[in-house]
């Protein structure tokens, strides 16, 4: 089922349409990857990349204009994270004085002080640099960008504080360059993704969780996400999914079937999280089909919200207790199943990380119904 135009829970002009062969290879113009400026009391933007490299490193680079946790401050933020094979990581949040951002308005070149990340398809350069960590690195893209829709989805919400907007520029790209992780400096090459956020909407309001990932497995690249809305919304969801294979992309859905199973419920973490997520896409007479399922092997990165909002513990438990329980997973899996494009039929047996963001807390293999 494709699903565009408007529904009761807002008009989903943000998802995509179905396209295929030259209509879905269009790309993006270099101004759709610059600031957007979405104006409102707490609009949002950031730009994220990240990369998988082939001696078993990750990282991931994020920089925002604003403190969103702390809004009220005149700070940017900057976030670096990097995984090495053996479990050990380094995670990083700066928040540097908002006078040190910048970006342009017609392309990408956004910059955090000293940090940067600019360039324009095919080739983008990012240096992140976190007390000591650093990534420097070239993207050189292996497909065109994409955008699902017009990328923005307008939510039911007062006019000119009711966009959310995504885009990828790079679904797809080769990575090459060098790392600085625990004093060492380390040359690295592999394949990486880079996606562009903003809107006016009251996100953290509407919208209940999101899953989200991208999987890369030789020639064959997928983007998937998942967004819940909270409860006032129906608990309406919304997909997003894009298959890549060598230099195209070849198929795009608003629908997608995806199933959470082996929760684990941990100590550890205030929400539990599934070990087992599969992911089914394409209906008869589609360009395309598939299933995989993520398994995950370690959690990499987690985050309270609250706690990065400064919120003593005491008013902790009451907010979880009686309103939400925000928080953050960042899942190593690995990926087993089969694509089908053409008639072909593709398997995939790699390695992905991959994304939960709770804001409200709700476990999506709750049915959308309830």
């Amino acid at each position: 089922m494709r699903v565009s135009g408007i529904s009761s829970k807002g008009v989903k002009s943000g998802t995509p349409t179905g396209r295929t062969g030259d209509g879905l290879n269009v790309g993006l113009l270099p101004y759709e990857d610059a600031m957007r400026r979405p104006g409102g009391p707490l609009p949002y933007e950031w730009w994220y990349f990240d990369a998988t490299f082939d001696n078993g490193y990750s990282a991931v680079a994020i920089l925002w204009p604003m403190n969103y946790a702390k809004p009220w401050r005149r700070q940017c933020t900057l976030q670096l994270s990097i995984y090495a094979p053996d479990g050990e990581y380094a995670k990083h949040y700066l928040f540097p004085p908002g006078r040190l951002f910048s970006a342009s308005c017609s392309t990408c070149d956004v910059r955090v002080g000293a940090s940067y990340m600019r360039g324009r398809h095919p080739r983008y350069e990012m240096r992140v640099e976190a007390e000591g960590d650093a990534v420097d690195l070239t993207f050189e893209a292996e497909t065109p960008g994409w955008k699902p829709g017009n990328a923005v989805n307008i939510l039911p919400a007062p006019p000119r504080y009711n966009t959310m907007g995504w885009l990828v520029p790079l679904p797809r790209a080769r990575v090459v360059g060098n790392i600085t992780f625990g004093g060492r400096e380390i040359e690295v090459t592999g394949h990486g993704y880079h996606d562009h956020n903003w809107g006016a909407a009251f996100i953290f309001h509407y919208v209940d969780n999101w899953h989200w990932g991208h999987v890369v497995c030789g020639d064959t690249g997928i983007i998937w996400s998942e967004i819940t809305m909270e409860r006032s919304l129906g608990w309406d969801r919304t997909y997003m999914f894009l298959l890549s294979r060598g230099d195209r992309l070849v198929y795009e859905a608003a629908r997608i079937d995806v199933a959470y199973e082996d929760w684990l419920d941990s100590p550890e973490h205030p929400m539990p999280y599934p070990r087992t997520i599969t992911v089914s896409f394409g209906e008869p007479g589609d360009t395309a089909s598939g299933r995989f399922t993520m398994s995950v092997q370690s959690v990499v990165e987690t985050q309270n919200l609250l706690d990065m909002a400064g919120v003593p513990p005491l008013l902790q438990r009451v907010v979880n207790r009686r309103l939400a329980r925000p928080y953050y997973f960042r899942w190593r899996s690995t990926v087993t199943g089969e694509v089908t494009v053409g008639g072909e039929s593709i398997p995939l047996e790699c390695e992905t990380i991959h994304e939960q963001m709770l804001f409200r807390g709700r476990r999506p293999a709750i049915d959308a119904a309830h």
